[in-house]
């Protein structure tokens, strides 16, 4: 009898094989090769593990026989005991946690962290000293009763024990502890979906190594996971879907404010639930195909790429939580040690979700033969956090240096008094084109490092980086011969950001420039954009010092010795002010009459001095000759031409000194 009705049911699981799988029926008949022996190869497995239904329902039948009441009572009581007893030491340890979280949450968040964290450990202790004394009295380890109250203790810490992960980081009932961006109400859902995404594949473990425990074979174990795994599959893809709008909040809290790649990580954060479901999609496939082919090898890979994950996911918002607080004009270290540390941990996560999929997903290598690839992959890992380490500590004292040398200021007035910055210095005007080459040389340079490490061969990348390059010389002879004339200028220090420079054809204030052209202010505002390899020369009127020359009319009869010997009592005095005194080289003085022009002497002057704002200079001493000569009996020239102001290079001229800005960027 017994008999009979097993061919029956083979005869009926092979139809439902053929009716189910009509293509891969098709392709076993038509089709050779590889594909098809596998298609034949799992439609004689399905067929196999359908034909033990019967045998899984007998078997069902009879674990009351098997496990007995009062056993079944123990192992409910392991999870009673654990839990009341976790419930408990939470209550009792509520008051410690909330007082580290109002003691130390605003000054050192992670030592608040990791103290509530420790507390929460306790409880779990209690739980699992809780469920091992009732375990304790299911007898001996090797029976069945301890083989199956051992499971459910472990599956019972494990899961509370992610439990206490979650809740760490989510703190529904404590906000000012939580490390998540998200809201009290957000807390509580995805507290409770985490717990739901660990637990379902947790007891579908807990199931299989159950009926295993209690005399099942793998044939029957296979047709269980065969019946509950699409269960389990179809309940992570609602979780997923359910609290898709939760889980977004939180990603897209962690996404910078700043970044050119912004939009496009908030899309991804938004819309995160589409790989949630094909991912856990593939996962009750891979555990359909484990219990076909008695092979967990894809299932343990896909939960191996689930755990990384999830890590990952937990890594980037404790560091997000830690260094989100840091508000800076400047990246600091701090910053640049957090970002070195995030890349290596993104980094390993990638090479661990490699290994998993090509290795134990997919089988497209062996353990042996992906060893190579993994060691050329932690070696390119570590290149690449050392060669972007170098890079931000780089960037970062270039950007510290800018910022504690700030540029001169554009809109200094022309009769301020003030110890007034002119020009940057040589190291500060080529600091951003500095930033720009080291960057690009170490991203190539780097680049190729990392892909010679990961097995890539790069003598074509730089023997076609050599092609391009020279049919780019040859394309844009202009372009190179500006380049090539900037980096000539910019060696010699020809000018520097802030001073007046003067190019043939245009004139004005430095403002900037690249690697191609230079930018000039003009003192009436225009910008100017002159390409080097337009630069016939350059000269330059902020440079060490300037003389400035200048005319003064004076009344026929003036007593010139008297007025020699008061300028330089002027010029002597003001040399000895704070205000001048760093800026005058030569004191005013008379250099004597240079013409008698309509019954009046016109006597010239002269000063040297910096070229920081030579026209205050003259214009103060002037007022000081103002009010000084009528005194004196020093009179000035009443007819039309008093003052002839006699530009003398290489002096500013003195409408571009007064009006030019003195630097801008």
């Amino acid at each position: 009898m017994k008999r009979s009705s097993s061919g029956s049911a083979s005869a009926i699981s092979g139809l439902v094989g053929v009716w189910a799988f009509p293509a891969a029926a098709q392709a076993v008949t038509a089709g050779e090769g590889a594909a098809a022996s596998f298609l034949m190869l799992m439609t004689e497995r399905f067929e196999f593990t359908f034909a033990q239904l019967p045998a899984l329902g007998a078997h069902l039948l009879a674990l009351p026989q098997v496990v007995g009441g009062r056993t079944a009572l123990l192992l409910v009581g392991i999870v009673v005991a654990g839990l009341v007893a976790e419930g408990i030491a939470r209550l009792i340890l509520s008051r410690a946690r909330v007082s580290a979280f109002d003691r130390l949450a605003s000054k050192t968040p992670l030592r608040a962290f990791l103290r509530a964290l420790l507390l929460d450990v306790l409880a779990l202790v209690a739980l699992a000293v809780a469920g091992r004394l009732v375990l304790g009295q299911l007898g001996t380890p090797d029976s069945v009763a301890g083989k199956l109250g051992s499971l459910v203790l472990h599956t019972l810490v494990y899961w509370r024990g992610f439990n206490l992960v979650f809740r760490a980081f989510l703190r529904p009932s404590t906000p000012e502890g939580r490390i998540a961006p998200v809201d009290d109400g957000a807390a509580r859902r995805l507290l409770v979906a985490l717990n739901l995404v660990v637990l379902l594949p947790m007891l579908a473990s807990l199931a299989a190594r159950a009926l295993a425990a209690t005399g099942a074979n793998r044939e029957i174990t296979s047709a269980a996971i065969m019946l509950y795994v699409p269960v389990i599959a179809v309940l992570l893809l609602l979780i997923v879907w359910r609290y898709r709008l939760d889980m977004a909040a939180w990603l897209t809290a962690m996404v910078p404010s700043t970044g050119f790649s912004r939009q496009l990580k908030l899309d991804a954060a938004r819309n995160w639930w589409m790989a949630g479901l094909a991912f856990y999609a593939l996962l009750g496939l891979a555990a359909v195909y484990a219990a076909l082919t008695e092979s967990g090898t894809a299932a343990r890979g896909m939960a191996t790429i689930e755990s990384a994950l999830v890590a990952l996911l937990l890594f980037e918002t404790l560091m997000h939580r830690i260094t989100r607080h840091i508000v800076s004009e400047l990246p600091m270290a701090g910053d640049v040690v957090a970002d070195c540390v995030r890349l290596l941990v993104r980094l390993y996560v990638a090479i661990l979700v490699a290994e998993a999929l090509m290795v134990r997903v997919l089988a497209a290598a062996t353990p042996e033969e992906w060893g190579p690839h993994d060691r050329g992959a932690k070696i390119a890992a570590l290149s690449a956090v050392a060669i972007y380490a170098g890079w931000r500590f780089l960037k970062y004292r270039m950007d510290s240096y800018i910022a504690s040398n700030p540029l001169p200021s554009a809109d200094v007035s022309g009769d301020s008094e003030e110890d007034v910055q002119v020009a940057a210095s040589r190291l500060r005007t080529l600091m951003p084109l500095l930033r720009v080459v080291a960057g690009a040389t170490i991203a190539v340079v780097g680049g190729l490092l990392v892909l010679s490490e990961l097995g890539v061969n790069i003598t074509p990348l730089i023997a076609g980086a050599s092609v391009f390059g020279l049919a780019v010389s040859f394309g844009s002879q202009s372009l190179v011969r500006d380049i090539v004339s900037g980096i000539f200028f910019l060696a010699e220090d020809s000018f520097r950001i802030g001073e007046y420079v003067d190019c043939s054809k245009v004139k004005g204030t430095v403002e900037g420039f690249s690697v191609r052209s230079l930018k000039l202010r003009h003192q009436n505002g225009q910008l100017h954009i002159v390409p080097f390899g337009q630069v016939g020369h350059i000269t330059n009127f902020s440079r060490d010092w300037t003389v400035v020359k200048f005319n003064i009319a004076f009344a026929n009869g003036t007593d010139v010795e008297l007025l020699r010997k008061t300028v330089k009592k002027i010029g002597l005095q003001m040399m000895e002010e704070p205000t001048f005194k760093p800026i005058l080289l030569q004191p005013l003085k008379m250099q004597g009459v240079v013409d008698i022009k309509d019954n009046s002497l016109i006597v010239r002057f002269k000063f040297m001095a910096r070229p920081k704002n030579p026209t205050m200079v003259q214009r103060m001493a002037i007022r000081r000759m103002y009010d000084q000569f009528p005194a004196l009996g020093i009179q000035f020239a009443t007819g039309n031409n008093y003052l002839f102001p006699v530009p003398a290079t290489p002096s500013v001229p003195p409408q571009a000194a007064e009006a030019a800005p003195k630097a801008a960027e």
